[in-house]
């Protein structure tokens, strides 16, 4: 579909046509716009903002999406526009992006309910097959044993809930995974909807908001802190299933996001990681994301971003960058004694790194947290609006 805009900003279209307004490199031939609708003025025609400026257009007949690109044809007073939709697949992950981002929480909400069952005999009074589901998802949670290898961490990320799906697409794969911690996820979800509606006028269990960034892969990501725990007694009960329906969508809705935003293809995964620690859950977040070789070499470079918030350490963040055989290491944290902890590792990391074939290139660790780049995309902003 083409584009011809009319008379609306025409001496602004020209300007930058011509070279005369800053914007004018952006309208050369060939380049790509982002674009977005309007509306429409009092003619019926369409108005479009492209690349900063906004005009009206002749789109008769024609269906556009809110958000898209064009590609410059032509320049002049009114230059003509392709329009550049994405292919299938990234509609589809789109529109999926659209319907659960403003579902989505961190895990710490659930997690901090389930904790907090562990702890008390609330969970007795909680219907069987209730306290079965969630015997279930507590055991895909990972102990820290497990992570702190190199085959346990690959094990925890298999069974991190972004894969499952893959998984079951393979041909000797009959069932999901027991441990997978997306499919403990939605046998909670069929269990609570089997439970019947609690009192009316009973609502859930007072704490405070929390509004966890979703895990998108154009923003930096952000360490989750456990959340508030939970005083609950036996007269919470129908409250306390009131809070699990709502944590349970949430974190599905979570583990979605991170999936859609996962892209093999591209060789970038977003994964996150439920960890039991002392008296509770925490989440370790990671990007993991496959560059391109350099000529003359056979595999390219690979950087994993963490970041992770237990109570013993504080806000942890870090980026790890192998090429092998060298490894370069930047961590951050909130708390100056956890600086020093870290550094007093120093030696440890390159000794188990060495034993690896591997070369501590550099180390550093800084106090306090990168900043956090608010890097949604438009389309983001307004699916979360």
């Amino acid at each position: 579909m083409i584009i011809q805009p009319t008379s609306l900003a025409a001496q602004l279209w020209a300007g930058a046509a011509s070279g005369t307004t800053a914007a004018a490199d952006s309208w050369r031939v060939g380049a790509l716009l982002s674009a977005r609708v309007m509306g429409q003025n009092d003619v019926g025609k369409l108005l479009l903002e492209i690349g900063g400026l906004t005009v009206e257009a002749d789109t008769a007949g024609t269906q556009l999406p809110q958000q898209f690109q064009v590609r410059v044809l032509t320049q002049g007073a009114q230059p003509q526009l392709e329009v550049v939709l994405g292919n299938a697949d990234e509609r589809v992950a789109m529109q999926g992006l659209r319907e659960r981002l403003p579902l989505q929480n961190g895990y710490a909400p659930l997690l901090g309910v389930l904790a907090a069952l562990a702890r008390r005999p609330i969970a007795r009074a909680l219907p069987a097959p209730l306290r079965a589901a969630l015997a279930t998802l507590e055991a895909t949670i990972n102990k820290p044993a497990e992570v702190s290898s190199p085959l346990g961490m690959k094990e925890a990320i298999a069974k991190s809930g972004t894969f499952l799906e893959a998984h079951l697409a393979e041909p000797k794969r009959e069932t999901p995974a027991a441990d997978d911690f997306k499919a403990a996820l939605l046998a909670l979800r069929r269990t609570l909807a089997e439970i019947p509606a609690g009192r009316p006028g009973v609502s859930t269990l007072s704490r405070p908001l929390s509004d966890t960034p979703p895990p998108l892969a154009q923003r930096s990501l952000v360490a989750q802190p456990r959340a508030a725990e939970l005083a609950v007694t036996e007269d919470d009960v129908d409250g306390l299933v009131n809070q699990l329906r709502s944590d349970t969508r949430a974190a599905l809705s979570r583990v979605e996001i991170a999936q859609l935003e996962s892209q093999p293809h591209a060789g970038l995964w977003m994964i996150e990681i439920p960890v039991a620690g002392v008296r509770g859950y925490d989440v370790l977040q990671l990007r993991i994301e496959e560059g391109e070789p350099a000529p003359g070499e056979q595999e390219g470079p690979w950087t994993v971003g963490f970041a992770i918030d237990p109570p013993s350490l504080g806000a942890v963040q870090g980026e790890i960058q192998l090429r092998t055989p060298r490894v370069s290491v930047r961590l951050w944290a909130q708390h100056a004694e956890t600086v020093s902890r870290l550094e007093n590792e120093f030696m440890s990391l390159r000794r188990l790194l060495e034993k690896s074939g591997l070369v501590l290139d550099h180390f550093a660790c800084m106090h306090g947290l990168p900043a956090s780049t608010s890097a949604y995309s438009a389309v983001l902003l307004e699916a979360r609006a």
